[in-house]
């Protein structure tokens, strides 16, 4: 099973809060903050299991915020994948308006695998993921490709 044929991701409810807990107190300080989600598929299910808040240096530009997570990170979280035999899936992060993709989070993504998902929380996550102005993502071959907001909440389900 792939990513790419996924119809649901289940995600319990705990980690929406500490995810949203994290975003918001980096939010607090005026930076944006990368949270990562990995799991196991199981058909066409996959279930997410542990959230990750790697190690990353927030940066406030004149050009705008953005956040780097260095390589002896990225290779750290690589190994724990490996070992847990866990996959991620899931990248969760704020902007500090309106929620989209910029050309950065196009380019960088922390997810790449085709079928992975982007979400991406406005106002530094204060209205957290029942905000309507949260924006997901799917990674298709042709790159990010917005999913509506119907479509969206069908295919994440908070258990």
């Amino acid at each position: 099973m792939r990513l790419a044929d996924v119809r649901r991701f289940d995600v319990p409810a705990e980690i929406v809060t500490k995810t949203e807990d994290a975003v918001r107190g980096a939010g607090a300080e005026g930076y944006e903050l990368f949270v990562l989600w990995t799991g196991v598929l199981s058909g066409e299910v996959f279930t997410v299991r542990t959230p990750h808040v790697p190690k990353q240096t927030s940066y406030r530009l004149e050009a705008g915020l953005c956040v780097r997570v260095d390589g002896d990170e990225l290779h750290r979280l690589n190994r724990w994948l490996y070992e847990a035999s866990e996959v991620l899936a899931v990248q969760v992060h704020t902007h500090p308006t309106e929620a989209y993709h910029s050309d950065t989070d196009n380019t960088y993504p922390m997810v790449t695998q085709v079928g992975g998902l982007s979400i991406v929380l406005p106002h530094f996550g204060a209205g957290g993921f029942t905000d309507p102005g949260v924006a997901t993502y799917r990674l298709a071959p042709a790159g990010w490709q917005r999913l509506h907001d119907h479509a969206a909440r069908r295919l994440v389900q908070v258990i």
